[in-house]
């Protein structure tokens, strides 16, 4: 056994993968990170509380438990929140198949886009436990969105602190809980930043693929291809017809998507049909921004955590700016047209897990954050509010499932 163990640790290809940096600094802040929300997962899930009234002084007494229950159950319980129960059932019973209705719940799921939930249906021809594979398909997607994350920030010519702080603050971020639980923005994140990564390295058929994927998976994938198009003209300074054309696989999950929608419910359109229903109407991108800005006196609501969504929108848009300064054209287009699709839809809410997937924001934090004293300022802040924000989605909190 020792001698098998022994050639297997002295393989050229092992040896390799153990020096790869980016690999093993992807490790530790993905165990570390991992590791902190689902500690908080378990401890929440299994704690009952109860509030015993004292009448005379109006005062309620708390008290806390722990359940004698198993890990796998309350994990499953914890994590079926709000848009993971929309993803199961379409995974396990597909879209319906009927003229489509804004008044029938099953018609409305046109809203969640097919990639994520096709996976976990090709999950449950292995097993019957979608929960808990389909969280550990998350966070693998987001261990390997990670790691090209480091590697497209050394792409792109910056330093191993830099790729190191990028990769920290992605998985810090206030709602980056929702990388672990069995939705698309670990999906979403790996194939924006894989396609990215494949387009730098000058493979645009494989750039082209992914953002097919992508555009398969959210909608916002589509906004690859004038990032993209702006890259290669910054890499090439010319219109290189041949390398571009492959982009023209980008919308391909898209349409793909709107042929199904047209054959299954008679509506090509009906995701966006469908998300008129949820509240989201089309309007100017800083209407509801700027209204928060000007009165921000609601911070919280239910469904909605006014403050966290505004302020993330607002760091998004700076981060914006600041690629913008440092000349990074292609980053600054995908971080803006990321950000302004959910900004014009004329609601604050979600708009911090939208922000979540918008990789070129932690890397214009991480190129600015070159003293100690910014980086551990901006490590505490999120780390401490990750935390409160992980025991919410638990104790299954509105503003935190959102």
């Amino acid at each position: 056994m020792l001698p098998r163990l022994r050639k297997l640790l002295e393989n050229k290809w092992f040896v390799r993968l153990r020096q790869d940096q980016s690999l093993r600094d992807t490790l530790y802040v993905w165990v570390l990170t991992r590791s902190l929300i689902f500690i908080i997962f378990i401890c929440v899930g299994h704690m009952t509380v109860n509030t015993i009234p004292d009448t005379p002084t109006n005062v309620r007494d708390p008290y806390a438990s722990l359940e004698n229950v198993s890990i796998a159950r309350k994990l499953r319980e914890t994590m079926w929140r709000a848009d993971v129960a929309h993803y199961m059932v379409v995974a396990r019973e597909g879209y319906l198949r009927e003229p489509f209705d804004i008044e029938n719940a099953r018609s409305r799921q046109f809203v969640f886009f097919p990639l994520h939930p096709l996976l976990l249906w090709l999950i449950g021809h292995v097993t019957k436990d979608l929960m808990l594979w389909g969280a550990a398909m998350s966070n693998l997607f987001l261990f390997v969105g990670l790691l090209f994350l480091h590697k497209l920030t050394l792409a792109f010519g910056y330093d191993q602190q830099i790729a190191r702080r990028t990769i920290f603050y992605t998985a810090t971020f206030p709602v980056s809980y929702f990388f672990s639980v069995p939705l698309t923005e670990s999906l979403f994140l790996m194939l924006t930043v894989t396609s990215f990564y494949a387009a730098r390295k000058e493979h645009w058929w494989a750039a082209g693929v992914l953002g097919a994927f992508a555009s398969g998976a959210r909608v916002n994938g589509v906004v690859l291809v004038p990032a993209l198009l702006v890259l290669s003209w910054q890499m090439y300074r010319s219109v290189q017809i041949k390398k571009i054309l492959w982009l023209l696989l980008v919308p391909v999950g898209l349409w793909a998507f709107m042929l199904y929608s047209w054959w299954a419910c008679g509506d090509a359109l009906a995701f966006r049909t469908a998300i008129a229903r949820w509240g989201r109407k089309p309007g100017f991108f800083l209407t509801e921004l700027t209204k928060y800005v000007i009165h921000p006196h609601t911070i919280i609501e239910p469904w909605n955590f006014n403050l966290l969504n505004a302020a993330s929108a607002l760091l998004c848009l700076f981060c914006v700016y600041l690629l913008l300064r440092r000349r990074e054209w292609s980053l600054a287009v995908y971080g803006f047209l990321a950000i302004f699709i959910p900004l014009s839809t004329g609601l604050l809410q979600s708009l911090d897990r939208y922000a979540l997937i918008i990789f070129p924001m932690f890397m214009a934090l991480a190129i600015v954050a070159k003293s100690e004293r910014v980086d551990t300022t901006i490590r505490f802040i999120f780390i401490a509010i990750l935390g409160i924000m992980t025991a919410l989605f638990a104790a299954n909190f509105t503003i935190a499932v959102a």
